[in-house]
């Protein structure tokens, strides 16, 4: 393809369709492409914007702090408080011995989450300072090795249980660590959504096309 070429077909992608293999031409201006023949939505071909994973990712990581640090929520048993942080659970396990399900709570709840909302970040933000594209391609291939990890929702689920079991039992109280947390899991979730790898690799082939 000549430069000419790769210029002009910039902002569209020929894809296939995920449902029923029909080849598709989608302008990236397309923020829910779909197929004219069977109706499904091509998430792979969705418009992908830079400057939103940047924002997202850097608001995810704003959030870690608070969420992590500050007391998710309050006990009270006979009389007695007890505060609940994320990081603070885990090393509960710890002390008692159980090293490998502490160590696990803190990879999949604390580190994962932080690293991807950082290589999401790293990434866009080489790619808008016109970085060479393999280190994009490189941060593109790990993201998908730590996606995987991030187990924020798992976490919430046993935060739910934890809640109906302890309602009967004493005084319990969520705290704005908890909602720094939802808040987390919201931007997390719409990071990985906003960063569309399949979309991003055909960027990355266009641009090397184009010079």
């Amino acid at each position: 393809m000549n430069p000419a070429s790769a210029q002009r077909d910039a902002s569209t992608l020929t894809t296939a369709c995920e449902e029923c293999d029909l080849l598709l031409t989608v302008h990236a201006s397309h923020r829910r492409p779909r197929c004219p023949r069977c109706g499904a939505v091509q998430a792979s071909a969705r418009a992908f914007n830079p400057t939103s994973a940047i924002a997202l990712s850097l608001s995810g990581l704003i959030l870690a702090i608070p969420a992590f640090v500050y007391p998710q929520m309050n006990f009270s048993l006979v009389g007695n408080p007890n505060t609940y942080t994320l990081l603070g659970g885990a090393k509960v396990l710890m002390d008692m011995g159980f090293y490998w399900v502490g160590a696990l709570i803190l990879l999949c709840t604390c580190i994962a989450p932080v690293a991807l909302l950082i290589l999401v970040m790293l990434t866009s933000l080489g790619w808008q300072l016109h970085l060479p594209t393999r280190w994009v391609r490189k941060g593109l291939k790990l993201y998908h090795h730590i996606l995987p990890w991030v187990m924020l929702d798992v976490y919430l689920l046993a935060v739910a249980v934890s809640m109906i079991k302890l309602m009967d039992m004493g005084d319990f109280s969520l705290t704005r660590g908890f909602a720094c947390f939802l808040g987390l899991l919201a931007v997390l979730a719409l990071t990985t959504r906003q960063f569309n790898t399949d979309r991003f690799w055909d960027l990355t082939e266009q641009r090397d096309a184009g010079h």
